[in-house]
């Protein structure tokens, strides 16, 4: 009779654990699904991240063929004095070329166009604001631009008087800026980059 009763009530345990299991199983489950699911979310943003390094580096690069390509212009266009004022004349002047200083006596300067903004898009595609790039670049929408400013002598000019005179041996300073996109129909990545060139002149 005991031993009877003493099976009944390991039977009645045995029945009283089962939904402890379900309840722990469901816990389980439930941990695991927000585990995957932050998971899937770090993995989604890290996609992103990967995506945009990847625009900006297109970007960057966009922007360094398009800064050489301003150098290229200069050395390839300007070999004198009058090759500086032909090209930089307010008069007749060359797409995306500016002067901040008179190339010449008697020739008139020709700034950045008002509230130009270089951080705009605006101003950059604006017809007659800058020059694209000669190379077609695979894969972009916008090709890179560049813009070349004149800024005038470097250095001090030689002293006058027979004594002193001397030849004026300065070089003539330029500064080149140049933008480069990423892809995509309205890319959201860019690159602007600068540098100043000198060069002696004829």
């Amino acid at each position: 009779m005991t031993a009877k009763q003493t099976f009944l009530s390991d039977t009645e345990g045995f029945r009283s654990q089962r939904g402890a299991v379900l309840t722990v199983s469901l816990l389980i489950l439930l941990v695991m699904t927000i585990i995957g699911v932050a998971s899937m979310g770090s993995t989604t943003l890290q996609e992103k991240m990967s995506n945009n390094n990847r625009q900006s580096q297109i970007a960057l690069q966009a922007a360094e063929v398009a800064l050489r390509n301003g150098e290229a212009y200069l050395v390839a266009n300007i070999s004198s004095v009058n090759d500086l004022a032909t090209n930089f004349n307010a008069t007749a002047p060359v797409t995306g070329l500016y002067s901040e200083r008179a190339p010449l006596v008697g020739v008139a300067t020709r700034p950045l166009p008002a509230n130009t903004n270089i951080f705009d898009d605006t101003g950059w595609l604006a017809t007659g604001n800058a020059i694209p790039v000669t190379t077609t670049m695979s894969g972009l929408t916008q090709q890179p631009r560049f813009i070349i400013e004149y800024m005038g002598r470097v250095g001090e000019p030689p002293k006058t008087g027979y004594v002193n005179k001397k030849p004026d041996t300065r070089q003539y300073a330029f500064r080149i800026t140049a933008i480069g996109w990423g892809e995509g129909t309205n890319p959201t990545a860019r690159y602007i980059l600068q540098s100043s060139f000198r060069m002696p002149l004829l």
